[in-house]
């Protein structure tokens, strides 16, 4: 490395010879990868109180009610707090969707901004828009027209719906795109149409022009969950990705996140036009929404990215455990000819697609001359021992089959060292956390405005509890995962 981009790659003798060095890492039994690049990713999520561990369609409810009222050190300390751990789990790139405080100046979101910018990592930062269905999926006004009218207009007027003025999250995201897309070469700004019920054709249509008029990618939460599915069948007539595809908005620069209930057909129409398909195993699981069909999009030759939208087993943003966890789960028991997947193929997906899905393509998720120097360095010592167990293994399944945080040696960003033996460099840990510690009385002690809007929410959430509960009594007939059987193969009622 040199200058910040990889000079050369090969082998290690060849390498060796190019001496002296001004300093050198790894060793005999280091692996080095591209660094890893969530490509699905909230900052926000650390701002939440409590654990997100319900259900989505109901949790939906508590993301503007959750919101702790704040100022920009806040948001920039928790910001700074989350990417600490994203950084030591290998991740050097992020796609991070940012809805941001409406009291702030730009949303907040230069607070989030300059936590990357002190860390040292890459982000692609995804101003989010919505405009309809924000409190259920269902037309605001029928919601509200439930409520005694006192009741309507403290909701309209409240963040429940974490949904603001299209105008101005158009000149937000101007501004924003302006100050910091290019910055240093790891800052992009693109539009994060927020998923699809919440967002209008007419959105959907401007975040595209948006785009192209800017040159920045695109992201969205697309077939989240089952009630997204069958919201979609019975108001857009049929298939949400076709919608998509219709309207004009797809292409190799857009990314589907969590993108679970998707159909064979859903699946087609994102390969053939390019879109990158994002697997958030633990958040999925933690929020009860199933499985992302990653075996299915592989064999399609879909592009595949992974991400942990800040809400990763454990809280760890581990991205190794996540990755391992997301692709054993794809070992299905009922397909007895079909065992793992690819090493090859899962390390791609966690580097190069998602780095193409975030705009750094040409800069960075592979190991090559003249791009950035984003690596990571694994100690396989641990992971391989004892070496006579693996020897006939492939070493890179041994890595993505039992390495952790704890096993990486180093992270280096654009040819800066970051992390080294689980220390972050950049930053100073133990200030953030005494800081925390000072405030934490009242970091996530509610408001009365905040526990209002908690009262709110509990009121709209029998509503959401009907209307996904509709839709979850529908039988799916043909499931695309299955773990166990009800009854014995064969056997007779008696």
């Amino acid at each position: 490395m040199e200058d910040g981009e990889v000079a050369d790659v090969g082998p290690r003798a060849d390498l060796e010879a190019r001496g002296p060095f001004d300093d050198r890492i790894g060793g005999p039994d280091t692996m080095v990868v591209p660094g890893f690049v969530n490509a699905h990713y909230h900052t926000e999520c650390w701002t939440a109180p409590g654990l997100i561990d319900e259900i989505f369609e109901l949790g939906n409810l508590y993301v503007g009610s959750s919101m702790i009222d704040t100022d920009h050190e806040i948001i920039d300390l928790l910001a700074t707090y989350g990417l600490i751990q994203a950084v030591k789990g290998g991740q050097t790139t992020t796609i991070d969707a940012f809805y941001g405080r409406p009291t702030l100046p730009l949303l907040g979101a230069e607070a989030v901004l300059a936590a990357y910018e002190r860390i040292g990592m890459r982000t692609a930062l995804g101003v989010s828009f919505r405009d309809q269905n924000r409190y259920a999926h269902m037309s605001d006004d029928e919601v509200l027209a439930t409520f005694p009218p006192d009741i309507a207009a403290e909701i309209r007027a409240s963040p429940l719906g974490y949904a603001w003025p299209t105008d101005q999250m158009v000149e937000i995201f101007g501004e924003l795109h302006r100050r910091w897309d290019g910055r240093d070469g790891r800052f992009r700004v693109i539009t994060a149409p927020d998923w699809t019920p919440a967002c209008s054709d007419d959105l959907y249509r401007l975040c595209r022009r948006l785009s192209d008029d800017y040159g920045t990618p695109m992201t969205s939460h697309v077939l989240e969950t089952r009630s997204e599915l069958m919201w979609n069948a019975d108001n857009v007539g049929g298939s949400a990705v076709r919608r998509l595809a219709d309207l004009g908005v797809l292409g190799p620069d857009v990314s589907f996140s969590h993108f679970v209930w998707a159909t064979d057909d859903d699946i087609r129409i994102a390969v053939d036009h390019g879109v990158t398909m994002v697997h958030c195993f633990g958040s999925n699981m933690r929020t009860s929404v199933g499985l992302c069909r990653v075996r299915d999009i592989l064999a399609a030759s879909g592009s595949l990215a992974f991400g942990t939208d800040g809400a990763s087993l454990g809280d760890r943003e581990d991205f190794l455990a996540e990755i391992r966890a997301g692709t054993t789960m794809q070992r299905m028991p009922d397909r007895f000819d079909e065992h793992r997947i690819d090493s090859l193929a899962v390390l791609d997906a966690a580097t190069r697609q998602g780095a193409q899905a975030a705009g750094f393509g040409s800069r960075v998720g592979t190991l090559e001359r003249h791009k950035a120097a984003d690596l990571v360095c694994i100690d396989t010592s641990r992971v391989m021992f004892p070496r006579t167990r693996y020897h006939h293994d492939r070493i890179l399944d041994v890595v993505i089959d039992r390495a952790d945080h704890s096993d990486i040696t180093a992270v280096m960003i654009g040819g800066r060292l970051v992390v080294e033996q689980g220390t972050v460099l950049t930053v100073d840990e133990d200030k953030v956390v005494d800081r925390i510690n000072e405030i934490e009385d009242e970091l996530y002690r509610p408001t009365p405005e905040a526990a209002r809007r908690r009262e709110l929410a509990a009121m709209v959430r029998p509503l959401v509890e009907r209307t996904s509960g509709e839709w979850y009594s529908r039988p799916i007939d043909q499931p695309a995962s299955i773990f166990n059987t009800r009854s014995i193969p064969g056997a007779s009622d008696g």
